[in-house]
């Protein structure tokens, strides 16, 4: 089971490659490698291959699930 959710906020440290897929491939069609840390947002989680798709500078991008580390998350009951 992954530790991730659609929505949570993820911290991405300095060097880590980021994905990205075209639309009708498996294979990757970017790659990228952050210069700096970043947070971004969950928005899919792939627990088949280990991977979370987040949201980079407005763009869709597929990282690692061991490269990334979640950031607080609040729960709140109704």
């Amino acid at each position: 089971m992954n530790k991730y959710i659609k929505g949570d906020l993820v911290y991405i440290p300095q060097a880590v490659n980021l994905f990205s897929y075209s639309p009708d491939s498996r294979h990757a069609g970017t790659t990228m490698r952050l210069k700096v840390p970043r947070n971004c947002l969950v928005v899919k989680v792939d627990e088949e291959n280990k991977y979370v798709c987040v949201l980079y500078d407005g763009e869709v991008w597929h990282v690692k699930s061991e490269d990334v580390y979640l950031t607080q998350r609040e729960v709140k009951s109704v």
